[in-house]
């Protein structure tokens, strides 16, 4: 009774039942198809920050602070060989490399522009450059080669196989320059690392540099899900054996993907309030003036014996019916729609990046769960005033309406 009662009232009002319908429908899909492009940026926010990072980097916290003086942050070799030796015993362990980071003037003619060179073993399986647009990547055995980002590439017009001329001061202070050829342009999404990094291989940079040191090791793990776990763990060895190194995961030394992923979640937060606002505000009024044309009706229950409490149960699970098969339809219409608009596979240029990408809905239960139960949830809550207010009416008033 408590379920086909207040069907056959929605059935007997279809206009306004169709109106609520509807609006929770709009409200729930809006959501979904604003969620599923709010993860999809989110997820490639995070390969793209895991590519530039890794999963997890140890170095001095000196490094991490920016506190060090000139190059006393510089990890040994015998250093780097306990901390071989620790993570050893990491489960979740599948490699290492590591890299060696420092400031310097890229010249090509008269034009001139200052990078970060970053020294990394070539083919090292573990954090290699992003990927080639033109020429080859760096091989081992590779000296004074180097790869330009496509931004630093047509800023200095350069092309594979021309000479360049590198300077930088050295950790003992001293004046470096040396030459370098152009073995391969990379791309990368974003526009400000193809334009201020250029990558050398580690030997080659330790030359430069006069160093015999690096400045972090960088860890690759058997899974992107394992990676707080696994910073704990090996921190946690790195205290116990008095190695004064910290380990930071990528999503610690990315500030532009913390930024940007609370932005997404502020965003969301945003959007959920508003449907919600707009939920509740309209299907209110609606369920009010149906709740209101039923006086009558309640006072002839009320005069059958029907308590109070089984009115409001009548009335809120009318509102409940509402919220669920307004959240259902929504559900599917969001899903229904972000099938077809993944299909056209319209592009986009996120700001900061050189490629466009898909715009993309992601469905997956995480994106379609939040928007079906802030439609419903809305909906419940606007049902439950007019349902407490038309379950408080005296017989003898709600038989007097005509």
């Amino acid at each position: 009774m408590w379920l086909s009662v207040p069907l056959r009232s929605l059935w007997r009002n279809r206009r306004r039942t169709l109106l609520s319908i509807a609006v929770v429908t709009l409200g729930t899909a809006i959501s979904l198809v604003v969620l599923g492009f709010v993860e999809d940026s989110r997820d490639q926010l995070k390969r793209t920050t895991v590519e530039e990072y890794g999963n997890v980097q140890i170095a001095s916290a000196d490094l991490w602070d920016e506190t060090a003086d000139d190059y006393a942050y510089l990890i040994p070799p015998e250093t780097v060989a306990e901390v071989d030796g620790l993570l050893a015993t990491e489960p979740a362990f599948v490699g290492r490399t590591l890299r060696l980071e420092f400031p310097g003037l890229l010249a090509s003619g008269e034009r001139t522009q200052v990078v970060q060179a970053v020294g990394l073993e070539p083919d090292n399986g573990i954090l290699d450059p992003p990927s080639i647009a033109e020429g080859r990547g760096l091989e081992p055995g590779d000296t004074a080669s180097v790869l330009v980002g496509r931004s630093l590439a047509e800023r200095l017009s350069i092309e594979v196989g021309d000479p360049l001329l590198f300077t930088l001061t050295t950790a003992a202070g001293a004046y470096n320059a040396t030459p370098l050829i152009v073995a391969g342009i990379y791309r990368f999404q974003s526009e400000n690392a193809e334009l201020r990094t250029i990558f050398l291989p580690l030997e080659f940079g330790k030359l430069l540099l006069g160093t015999s040191g690096v400045d972090r090791i960088v860890i690759g793990l058997s899974g992107l899900g394992l990676t707080d776990a696994a910073r704990g763990r090996v921190q946690a060895g790195l205290d116990r054996a008095g190695i004064e190194l910290e380990a930071r995961t990528w999503y610690e030394l990315s500030p532009i993907y913390r930024q940007l992923s609370g932005y997404f979640n502020l965003l969301f937060g945003f959007l959920s309030l508003a449907v919600t606002i707009l939920v509740f505000a309209i299907i209110l009024q609606v369920l009010t003036l149906s709740f209101l044309e039923r006086t009558r009706e309640i006072g002839t229950l009320r005069a059958l014996g029907t308590t109070r409490g089984e009115v409001f149960r009548l009335f809120f699970v009318e509102s409940a019916w509402l919220a669920l098969l307004g959240g259902l339809v929504g559900v599917a219409a969001g899903v229904l729609f972000s099938f077809a608009f993944n299909a056209v596979g319209i592009e986009w240029k996120p700001p900061g990046t050189v490629d466009p990408v898909t715009f993309t809905i992601v469905l997956r239960p995480m994106t379609i769960l939040p928007p079906f139960v802030v439609g419903v949830v809305a909906t419940l809550i606007s049902g439950l005033f007019p349902s407490i207010r038309t379950s408080r009416i005296r017989v003898v008033d709600a038989l007097r309406v005509e």
